[in-house]
């Protein structure tokens, strides 16, 4: 079967920029996991900001 060269170019970008999205997701998801993990074992706010890269603003929200 024949698929356009342009074609293939456009599915292959499609599909690139899903894993990438994917990744980063899965990565964000993995930080929240961490500090919910880091705030139950009562670790400081400070040293969970530095550890995992999140905002401040949303390691507080999670203690709420």
């Amino acid at each position: 079967m024949y698929i356009p060269i342009a074609l293939r170019d456009q599915a292959d970008d499609l599909l690139a920029r899903g894993r990438e999205e994917g990744m980063e997701k899965g990565l964000e998801e993995g930080k929240l996991e961490v500090a919910r993990n880091l705030l139950a074992n009562s670790i400081p706010t400070d040293i969970i900001v530095k550890s995992t890269g999140l905002p401040l603003n949303q390691i507080q929200s999670m203690m709420n």
